[in-house]
């Protein structure tokens, strides 16, 4: 994308964007096609997911999935993923049902580069690792990202 094409979206357009993406990568999909995914995911890959289109451009631009497990602690394979991934679903769907509208939508703003974080951190207790699952969509060159974000559990202590 260059400077002169830009396209804003509404961030309640992108819960339901990313949301939606998991859904169908990862819920809908057959088991062994949502366990492809999980690996590529897990070997650094960009999955291409799709595209956006603009209403009034018509401009498209690939919706690329990608995963940082940086923070991730203990053993990472698909039943901790998908653990954690429907536990994050599950919170996404009470935060829908408590504000139909998603009028009070948390998001965080990176400001470098115009990526939005979801502000609905999903804890997930594994053994005796918790993780914490949270999900962002951030422009790039030439796509638009969702990303899960495994983050530092300890931030979120009291």
């Amino acid at each position: 994308m260059t400077d002169d094409q830009s396209i804003n979206i509404d961030s309640r357009k992108l819960f339901n964007l990313g949301v939606n993406l998991l859904i169908a990568g990862f819920i809908r999909q057959k088991p062994e096609d949502a366990k492809k995914l999980f690996k590529d995911l897990k070997q650094g890959s960009q999955v291409t997911s799709g595209q956006l289109t603009s209403e009034q451009t018509g401009m498209a631009i690939p919706i690329k999935l990608e995963l940082d497990r940086s923070e991730y602690r203990g053993q990472f394979n698909y039943p901790n993923f998908e653990a954690s991934l429907k536990t994050m679903l599950q919170k996404f769907e009470t935060e829908v049902r408590k504000d139909k509208e998603l009028k009070d939508l948390h998001t965080l703003t990176n400001d470098a580069t115009g990526g939005l974080l979801f502000n609905i951190p999903t804890g997930v207790k594994i053994g005796d690792d918790l993780n914490v699952l949270m999900m962002a969509v951030e422009p790039s060159e030439g796509y638009l990202a969702v990303k899960l974000l495994f983050m530092n559990p300890d931030q979120f202590k009291k």
